[in-house]
């Protein structure tokens, strides 16, 4: 029968990996099986030897992570053989309700935004866009002003870029929570030949025009609510 020991790491909040000296994982709680559906096991392994200290023993970092919509602040690496390594991350937990100010949005056909965002911030650019749209998504109702503050600068990041693919479909199974009513999810997605980094600044208007935003390596991803 497992002790308590064991049964604490398996319900923690926050996911806890061992990995074998080869990569491979070992054993893994619950969060941690959730996390590795949006972060692969060799980014993990990674992550924990980087940090890890030059000899035995346990290292604690204060360091940003986000994976999907699950965000860190720190992670403790351990190690006491040449056999296994640990890795614990912190998750950042927020009580903060999801909720939106209605009278800030007005209905709109979000096409029609996306095409006036790519028109006046690809003026002088020679970026070819393969567009794929699902044409079946309803108008809905947006921050217009904040929402294009924050696709400006999206299409910003790629206006050196010869060529991206831009797809805009709605999210099969997924739903945000907003106002205590549950909405689907709008993603738009770029893609390109090369790692995307954004700043603050992008992931603020982001927050602004209440869109979610993820980077995974040559991907930029918003999602946001369809509300009617």
């Amino acid at each position: 029968m497992e002790n308590i020991y064991e049964q604490l790491i398996e319900y923690d909040l926050n996911p806890y990996f061992l990995f074998h000296s080869n990569g491979k994982i070992k054993s893994y709680n619950k969060e941690a099986e959730f996390l590795l559906n949006f972060v692969g096991v060799k980014e993990l392994f990674d992550l924990a030897v980087s940090n890890a200290t030059q000899d035995f023993g346990f290292s604690q970092k204060y360091i940003s992570l986000k994976y999907n919509k699950q965000s860190y602040y720190a992670i403790v690496v351990g190690y006491i053989n040449e056999e296994e390594i640990a890795l614990r991350l912190y998750k950042v937990v927020s009580n903060k309700m999801n909720t939106i100010n209605n009278n800030k949005l007005k209905m709109v056909n979000i096409f029609s935004l996306i095409d006036l965002s790519k028109t006046s911030t690809l003026l002088n650019s020679n970026l070819k866009i393969d567009e794929l749209y699902d044409v079946s998504i309803p108008e809905l109702k947006i921050n217009i002003n904040d929402f294009l503050l924050c696709l400006n600068d999206c299409f910003n990041l790629f206006v050196d870029d010869k060529k991206i693919t831009l797809q805009v479909h709605i999210k099969i199974g997924e739903y945000e929570i907003i106002n205590n009513t549950k909405y689907k999810i709008v993603a738009i997605e770029f893609k390109t030949n090369r790692d995307i980094k954004i700043d603050n600044s992008l992931d603020e208007k982001a927050a602004n025009a209440n869109i979610n935003i993820f980077t995974n390596k040559n991907k930029l991803r918003l999602e946001l609510p369809i509300i009617l």
